[in-house]
């Protein structure tokens, strides 16, 4: 039960951050800039090797938002994204990233709720990215 509080807490932490941070684009790319960062950390990545695809979608999902080229998400969960990418860059959560092998648990929690509450809208930008992708290589090809 401890654990749901002191999660709860820190997660609502990074949503009221990520308010903020959603307005300012040069923010929300360095934000991007560092999850990737961290994405690239061997000991994390063999630690998520399960949750890499979901994680760099929702990366995607934000960084194409703050650039203007995908707007269809509401901004709530917009905001509900970037959120769960602060509390994945954060080293300081409730299980905190320093112990080896646990410390991502919470994390990974994170992204799992993210990903099942916005199933839907996750899905409908992989589906953009795809088609945006088929029409990018079929402007390539003429």
């Amino acid at each position: 039960m401890w654990r749901k509080i002191k999660l709860f807490f820190y997660f609502k932490k990074m949503v009221q951050r990520a308010r903020t941070l959603i307005r300012n684009r040069e923010e929300t790319g360095e934000m991007v800039r560092n999850v990737r960062a961290k994405l690239n950390k061997k000991d994390i990545r063999d630690s998520m090797s399960g949750f890499l695809d979901r994680i760099q979608a929702l990366i995607r999902l934000v960084d194409q938002y703050r650039l203007g080229n995908y707007r269809d998400i509401s901004k709530k969960s917009a905001v509900l994204v970037v959120a769960g990418l602060l509390y994945f860059l954060s080293p300081i959560d409730a299980i905190p990233d320093i112990l080896v092998g646990i410390g991502l648990i919470d994390d990974l929690a994170i992204i799992t709720y993210i990903w099942k509450t916005l199933d839907k809208e996750v899905k409908h930008f992989l589906e953009w990215e795809k088609e945006t992708k088929q029409k990018e290589g079929e402007g390539s090809q003429a």
